[in-house]
């Protein structure tokens, strides 16, 4: 799905899931798990957000999912377009809730923190 054509969610298709995933960017004690990487055959950055049945009911995990769209469109409109980064492709951001933690208990802010933090540490 395309949103706002500043970015897409990944598909199963997509085989966006490396082997070996990079580490978190989150400190065990954070309520997020955010990693990111560049994605090779993107054409914009895509967006993974994950959230298990056990963070949650359906509308609980939903809501998450929303406002992880939501907090990278506005992480997007805040930075200047982004490029492929030395040919590596764009960016692929996973975000989903730490081991333990409840979705309704995450903040927007932490959300669009967290999402601001890792496109800092991308673009270094």
């Amino acid at each position: 799905m395309k949103v706002a054509g500043r970015f897409r969610t990944a598909r199963q298709s997509d085989r966006a899931v490396p082997e070996r995933p990079p580490r978190s960017l989150s400190g065990p004690e954070g309520a997020l798990d955010v990693r990111i990487w560049p994605h090779a055959p993107a054409d914009q950055p895509l967006l993974l957000a994950t959230t298990p049945r056990k963070c949650g009911s359906a509308v609980e995990r939903n809501r998450f999912r929303r406002r992880a769209r939501m907090a990278l469109l506005r992480v997007l409109a805040s930075r200047p377009p982004l490029a492929g980064r030395d040919g590596a492709g764009f960016p692929l951001v996973w975000i989903r809730p730490a081991k333990g933690a409840r979705v309704r208990d995450i903040p927007y802010a932490e959300i669009e923190g967290q999402l601001r933090l890792a496109f800092s540490r991308f673009r270094a």
